[in-house]
């Protein structure tokens, strides 16, 4: 009998919870003027050289993992 009241209650809460989530108001519509446009500012200005760095640096940090673990003959 008390499996039959707790799955009422969590139904019955499920239903509320539902209920309330598709009866809540919907919020206003945006209105007035729109925010101002962005800066003609690019975005990529510097991005071949951030790749040649970066690919640098993944060669040092590869050489020098590979002479560290290097074992002496």
């Amino acid at each position: 009998m008390r499996i039959i009241i707790k799955k009422f209650f969590i139904i019955i809460i499920s239903l509320f919870g539902i209920m309330n989530s598709i009866a809540a108001p919907h919020p206003p519509n945006p209105g007035g003027k729109k925010p101002p446009p962005p800066p003609g500012l690019p975005i990529d200005d510097g991005l071949y050289m951030l790749f040649i760095i970066a690919l640098l640096y993944g060669i040092y940090i590869i050489y020098n993992h590979h002479i560290k673990t290097k074992t002496p003959i």
